[in-house]
């Protein structure tokens, strides 16, 4: 915990502002719920009693409006749309309508049919302000932020009090970094409207960015006890009782946003990372595994069920979610390390020598990279194309450094007792223990295996772990059994 000043720290902080397709489903949800009000509203329902000597059954009878509102609140838009297709007729012109209308279309995707109801509508009162509402999510879903924002303006300039145009607006702020801006309007919305989601989730988002996580967690309290169904507000109050350092409420806030929302790929992949804070491996993994059940094209969950999997020697099937990162993110740098590692100890040279090599690409300031190529090569047994790497490498090290006596090591001779000599007089443990890897990979390479287990003995009775070569060293000693874990 000492190394782990807030437990927030575990979150990609990228996440802690919305990405713009989550805005785009929060802002979503709130319109949903609009367009079941508007279509819910039309007449009062009907209920019919009939009784028998036996039951009493109950008949619901439901206006065209109000069945519009019933398939809407089931999740069917598409039929929502068709019965009010079906009734449009009975009274076409009325704007009231042909807002509905187009609040159907857009919840199907349909914007171009929507923009051609709006702008009737428009045409006729062009400060009908549900229209223009509209139309703002209608650019919003478009991606066309700038008319988006004119639509907005648009609906101040006649309403300058309109809390829900005030919090879009301070999305679409957030969305281009200028935080002030956001704040700003996310605050009017809040003074004109309390319950707003849209601001208070916003302004929340920017109180964490600034690491003011009580004030954060305030706000969505606020959220959840007027809008308990409302799954992103467990989900962002999570992060905000990660930077206060409660992971059991973090932990429980995102699972209730997993009952609220099952499909969420984020709220494992966040639930996870915090599993694994608290040293909970097997919930981490069945999160990551469900994260990527929902979505197993986007790699990020593969990541870190990856290095749980290497974390219980579960080699292969490391590989397995490693290789599915840098297919699926081939610029995901991080993750050749680990593989090129796990390739070479599967005693997958050649695969690993090219793992290793684009290893050293990403990461040219460690020679040692470099070095596993060849090596790998010459395990492989393509002696000679790694001994050309390793007097390649020599032109490019200093003559003083332990890398360049590696490589010297590797390509003349005789240099091994030169380097085992000046080893003797290193009295930097780490680095004497990661030097001494590469001399018993020599000596394995050369058959001397009594020689090379020695010093593979010494570098794992070394301890310095976070060093592969001592996860390397470690691995030998397992194959050879002289350690059995």
């Amino acid at each position: 915990m000492q190394n782990n000043p807030s437990v927030l720290s575990i979150f990609n902080t990228d996440s802690i502002l919305s990405s713009n397709k989550e805005q785009v489903l929060r802002i979503f949800a709130s319109f949903l719920a609009v367009v079941i009000l508007l279509a819910g509203c039309a007449t009062t329902a009907t209920v019919t009693e009939k009784h028998d000597l036996e039951e009493k059954e109950f008949e619901l009878e439901l206006s065209p409006y109000e069945s519009i509102g019933f398939y809407m609140s089931v999740g069917d838009p598409l039929k929502a749309l068709e019965l009010f297709e079906a009734a449009y007729s009975e009274n076409p012109d009325s704007a009231e309508t042909k807002i509905l209308h187009s609040s159907l279309l857009l919840t199907v995707g349909q914007l171009d049919e929507a923009r051609s109801a709006l702008n009737e509508v428009l045409s006729e009162d062009p400060g009908n302000l549900n229209a223009l509402s509209n139309m703002s999510f209608l650019e919003g879903m478009a991606g066309n932020t700038v008319a988006q924002k004119e639509q907005l303006n648009l609906i101040l300039d006649v309403d300058s009090e309109n809390a829900e145009a005030l919090s879009y607006l301070g999305e679409i702020f957030l969305t281009e970094k200028k935080y002030d801006k956001a704040e700003d309007v996310f605050k009017k919305s809040i003074d004109f409207d309390e319950d707003n989601i849209v601001a208070r989730v916003g302004y929340g988002n920017l109180l964490l960015r600034d690491k003011f996580y009580e004030e954060s967690a305030l706000q969505f309290d606020h959220v959840v006890e007027t809008n308990p169904d409302y799954s992103f507000a467990y989900s962002d109050r999570s992060k905000a009782r990660a930077g206060l350092n409660d992971a059991s409420g973090a932990i429980a806030d995102l699972t209730k946003a997993i009952e609220l929302n099952g499909e969420y790929y984020w709220n494992y992949v966040d639930r996870g990372k915090l599993f694994i804070f608290v040293n909970d491996n097997e919930g981490a993994f069945n999160d990551f595994s469900r994260a990527i059940e929902i979505d197993p094209d986007f790699f990020y969950a593969y990541v870190y069920r990856a290095g749980i999997n290497q974390g219980k020697n579960n080699i292969d099937a490391a590989v397995s979610d490693y290789n599915r990162v840098i297919q699926l993110r081939p610029d995901y740098y991080y993750a050749y390390e680990p593989l090129s590692i796990m390739e070479y100890m599967n005693g997958n040279y050649a695969r690993a020598s090219e793992l290793f090599e684009k290893t050293s690409e990403n990461f040219p300031e460690d020679p040692a990279y470099i070095l596993l190529t060849g090596i790998s090569k010459y395990a492989d047994g393509d002696k000679e194309g790694g001994i050309d790497i390793f007097k390649t490498a020599m032109n490019d090290l200093s003559s003083e450094s332990y890398f360049y006596d590696i490589a010297r090591m590797f390509s003349e001779p005789g240099y091994d007792s030169y380097l085992v000599s000046k080893l003797t007089r290193e009295t930097q443990k780490p680095l004497k223990a990661r030097v001494l890897f590469y001399v018993a990979t020599y000596y394995k390479l050369q058959g001397n295996l009594r020689l090379a287990n020695t010093y593979f003995f010494e570098v794992a009775d070394a301890k310095i772990y976070g060093m592969f070569e001592t996860d390397l060293a470690e691995y030998e000693l397992r194959q050879s059994g002289i350690l059995d874990f």
